[in-house]
């Protein structure tokens, strides 16, 4: 039966997970600058960040201290309790007195309610807004309140009423967005503090006794196919229309991020994975004001009376009360070894005990005697070393056997084939093993005379390079002899050894800082960041250094130093790495650290990290850059918490340019030579850091080309160009004039053939032989009428023969008088129509090329009407058809051209004179702007003119 009892508390010792898990971060309060530790909400602004509600007013943390915002506000409208962000990213404070506000650059814009005084609830302090499609909703203690953003006014939805003398029922409705529970029941039946919840849904009811106060704060997260649901501090996972009560209670409100659930409770801060199920349970006693996520995958928490802790991973975690010695990752299982002999299973956070070592030979115990200092895997075989013995497991974790020491204490160890070596502080033992299972003790020994080794490293598989007090040492496993190694000038205690690719190896002293050794030389020496050290560790690209304040960490550069990156603060035991976490043993307890995000929140540092100048690389920016060389810059961004990096630049010079870079290397072509300023601004998530850049100025030399010599060169063929241009301009110019002179000369020509064919010989001694006639007959009123209308004919003909166009009513003028004649001269054989579609303004306002019609006149009459004996006709006709275009016709009803009483020669002269003064109309308008249609036939002859717009339209010339 004891032997039973020792079995159970001897498997529960080994099963058992290591004491404590807790987040790790540090608190922030008075020493930031915070104004008090009460405080409320917390999340970020529009800018990213970190905003905490306080008794005294919302405060801004920029990564080094917090300052106030909203001070446009008095103290008593700037106590914020809740901070909220809508659909779009603003954001959204409400105050203790029920006002909503904007915050906008760190200013909190007025948004409502005007009706306030309505509701001055003085159960507010723990108020909460909810959007929804629907609008926004303000949850207090006893009410649901909605606001209006068009009416500004908040509206009291309804009231969540309770009595010290009634129970509380909730009803739900998944129906509805916001509020989804609808309080129902007596105000006055008995069991105050009892609380019913029905789902009528899934027909479920759940009743809970002795509930600490009702709430009527409610909210809702859907998570894949669940939702959770927060009902009267009671949360709830709701699957396939079925709910389950979870058992957390007291729950104020509830966040969702980093693949995690985050209750804010009374009594602490509940982590939860995306089931429902508790990973942790944070800050117990404590009132939690609010959470919000970091971008690197951190929390921060505001407390009721702690203030601010930050955490910048939710990786990183604390355990209690374990000092971690070594860490492995051997047949697919993280193991680490702790100060007391035990070796632990590392998964998901926790630390479970698999395996216990007992190596020590007496029962008086050093602290540091039980320690697993090393695990490693040997033929199948789990050896954990101690300093006091090597422990053998089997690989499923049961026990072989344990070989103790008894004279030195070994710290290290290390197998090549069957020997096994043990290093302590002050030699190296060799030891030859035949079968690690059936031997109870090494059955040779060998005792090497090398003193205080700290670290060892395997060159190949003959040679082993040792670190010791005194300098590097290489020892040959074949021969088991050592010499001196390595370009030192002086002793130096070496702390660790690392191979940083196949050809540079780094090595750490303890006070003299960090060598970089290339083929026995030292190409390079790193400068410490503190008075000494006592471990290095490689992870990636970066050296983690432990020292004697802390843990320093820097990113790898052959070329240059970037500055070290302070880790962890305080004196610390050991380190190790596992996976790409940090195992930080600091005053007993163990901290673990994710190495991916190192950086500190919310002030980037912009570091050169190489320039290129042609592919040639070049330690710092030069001022002065010869000509046409590509330039490529490579950067760093440091200190800060962030997923993605990219950079936004400006380029001020002769080249301006603005420009997004995806990563931290710029590249520019041969920039133009001059003076250039580049300005360079982080984007950490997408968002432009302002407030955060760094400035290059730098000159591009001038090349030959833009010599003086050039430029001169330059001039003179410009000049030589110009010149030559304007004479070529000047001979146009002239060619132009010349032509333009003789199209106003040949005009002239046609100006001087139109008045002499308007006052043709004929047609003056016939009109004037008539007029005699009347005046012989005694008829001296018609003579007198003629002889006017004759006169009047002739001084219009003369006048406008000088005017390129008149209006279309003076021409018709014009063929009016000289019809008049043309009837007395046949005395009346011939009747005129007319048929003029214009208005009075279109008469007026229309240009006619002056003289044009009356030869058409003349040919109608003397070689048409002149030979009908049968009703002879004349048509004139003016109108704007569908195109727009003037269009006039003359017609006659005469034997047409084919007639043998035509004069062929006078006819065709005539024609010809009218075709070329359309011709030269058009070449003036450098258009078709005008056009003449002959059509001829035995039963008459028609005359078609078409004018453009751009003609009729046109200022007189």
């Amino acid at each position: 039966m004891v032997k039973l009892i020792y079995l159970i508390i001897l498997f529960f010792l080994l099963v058992r997970p290591a004491k404590g898990q807790e987040l790790y971060g540090k608190f922030l309060d008075q020493e930031q600058g915070l104004l008090s530790n009460e405080c409320y909400d917390i999340n970020y602004d529009e800018k990213g960040y970190l905003i905490v509600g306080t008794q005294y007013g919302p405060m801004k943390y920029d990564g080094e201290k917090f300052i106030p915002i909203c001070t446009n506000l008095p103290i008593e409208r700037r106590i914020m309790y809740d901070f909220e962000k809508d659909p779009h990213g603003n954001t959204y404070l409400l105050n203790s007195q029920n006002e909503l506000f904007k915050l906008q650059n760190d200013k909190a814009i007025w948004i409502g309610p005007k009706n306030l005084s309505e509701f001055k609830s003085p159960e507010l302090r723990f108020a909460k807004l909810n959007w929804t499609p629907n609008g926004i909703y303000i949850c207090t203690f006893s009410d649901f309140l909605k606001y209006s953003f068009k009416s500004k006014k908040i509206l009291h939805y309804y009231e969540f009423e309770y009595s010290k003398t009634g129970p509380f029922k909730f009803v739900y409705n998944s129906k509805k967005s916001f509020p989804f529970t609808r309080y129902q029941g007596s105000r006055f039946a008995k069991n105050s503090n009892d609380i019913n919840i029905e789902f009528p849904e899934s027909k479920q009811a759940f009743h809970f006794k002795k509930i600490f106060t009702p709430d009527s704060r409610e909210s809702q997260i859907k998570v894949g196919n669940k939702t959770y649901l927060l009902i009267c501090m009671k949360l709830f996972k709701k699957e396939d229309n079925h709910l389950t009560a979870l058992d957390f209670s007291r729950v104020l409100f509830f966040e969702c991020f980093h693949n995690r659930l985050w209750l804010c409770t009374f009594n602490g801060l509940m982590e939860l994975d995306l089931e429902g199920n508790l990973i942790h349970h944070h800050f117990k006693g404590e009132i939690i004001g609010g959470v919000a996520p970091l971008r690197s995958g951190g929390i921060a928490v505001s407390f009721n009376s702690k203030g601010v802790f930050i955490s910048s991973n939710i990786h990183d975690r604390i355990h209690y009360n374990f000092t971690a010695t070594s860490t492995a990752h051997i047949l697919k299982k993280d193991l680490v070894g702790n100060m007391n002999g035990g070796v632990f299973r590392y998964q998901d956070y926790m630390l479970t005990k698999i395996a216990q070592s007992d190596t020590l030979n007496t029962k008086i115990r050093v602290p540091y005697q039980d320690g697993i200092y090393s695990i490693s895997l040997y033929k199948n075989s789990l050896l954990f070393n101690s300093s006091n013995g090597l422990s053998i497991f089997t690989s499923d974790f049961k026990k072989i056997k344990t070989i103790k020491h008894f004279r030195n204490i070994f710290f290290e160890s290390f197998i090549d084939h069957d020997n096994m070596y043990f290093i302590s502080r002050v030699s190296l033992t060799k030891t030859t093993w035949k079968n690690l299972v059936s031997l109870p003790h090494p059955y040779k020994s060998l005792r090497i005379p090398i003193s205080y080794i700290k670290c060892h490293i395997r060159l190949n598989d003959s040679t082993v390079l040792f670190g010791t007090n005194t300098g590097l040492l290489k020892y040959n496993l074949k021969t088991n002899a050592y010499s001196k190694f390595g370009p030192f000038k002086k002793d130096l205690q070496i702390v660790a050894i690392h191979f940083m690719d196949k050809n540079n190896m780094l090595v750490c002293t303890r006070f003299d800082g960090i060598y970089i050794i290339r083929k026995n030389k030292i190409i390079r020496k790193i400068k410490s960041p503190c008075i000494s050290i006592s471990k290095a560790l490689i992870f990636h690209d970066q050296l983690i250094l432990e020292g004697n304040d802390g843990i320093y960490i820097q990113k790898f550069n052959n070329s240059s130093d970037l500055p070290w990156i302070y880790f962890f603060s305080g004196e610390t035991k050991n380190m190790c790495i596992l996976r790409n976490c940090l195992f930080i043993s600091y005053r007993n307890n163990l901290i673990i650290k994710k190495l991916a995000d190192y950086k500190l929140p919310f002030k980037p540092t912009i570091r050169l990290n190489k320039f290129l100048l042609n592919n040639l690389g070049i330690d710092s920016f030069p001022k002065l850059i010869p000509p046409n060389k590509s330039i490529s810059i490579d950067l760093d961004i440091l200190q800060f918490d962030a997923k993605k990096i990219d950079l936004y630049y400006k380029l001020k010079g002769e080249n301006s340019i603005n420009k997004f870079i995806q990563g931290t290397k710029i590249n520019f072509d041969a920039l133009k030579s001059g003076h250039y300023q580049l300005q360079i601004y982080p984007i950490i998530d997408g968002k432009i850091q302002f407030q955060n850049s760094k400035k290059f100025q730098f000159t591009v030399e001038k090349t030959f080309w833009e010599s003086t010599i050039f430029y001169i060169l330059i001039a003179v063929i410009l000049l030589s160009i110009i010149v030559s241009i304007l004479l070529l301009m000047n001979l146009r110019r002239k060619k132009r004039s010349e032509e333009r002179s003789k199209l106003e000369s040949k005009l002239n020509e046609y100006k001087l053939l139109a008045v002499k064919a308007q006052v043709n010989p004929h047609f003056l001694s016939n009109g004037l032989a008539a007029i005699q006639a009347l005046i012989l007959k005694g008829d001296n009123d018609n003579a007198a009428h003629y002889l006017a209308k004759f006169s009047y004919l002739m001084r219009k003909i003369l006048y406008y023969s000088e005017t390129q166009f008149i209006s279309v009513k003076q021409e018709l003028q014009l063929i009016d008088a000289y019809l008049e004649l043309e009837l007395l001269r046949f005395r009346n054989r011939f009747e005129i129509r007319k048929e003029i579609d214009l208005s009075e303004s279109q008469l007026n306002e229309f240009n006619f090329p002056s003289l044009l019609l009356q030869p058409i006149f003349e040919n109608a009459i003397w070689h048409g009407l002149k030979f009908q004996e049968n009703n002879p006709q004349l048509l004139i006709s003016f109108k704007i058809n569908q195109n727009q275009e003037l269009v006039v016709q003359i017609s006659d009803n005469g034997p047409g051209f084919n007639s043998s009483n035509k004069n062929e020669e006078h006819l065709s002269k005539g024609n010809n004179l009218i075709s070329e003064r359309i011709d030269a109309l058009n070449k003036q308008f450098q258009k078709q702007v005008a056009s003449m249609e002959v059509i001829s036939s035995d039963s008459g002859t028609k005359v078609i003119f078409i004018f453009s717009p751009q003609l009729y339209k046109s200022n007189p010339i």
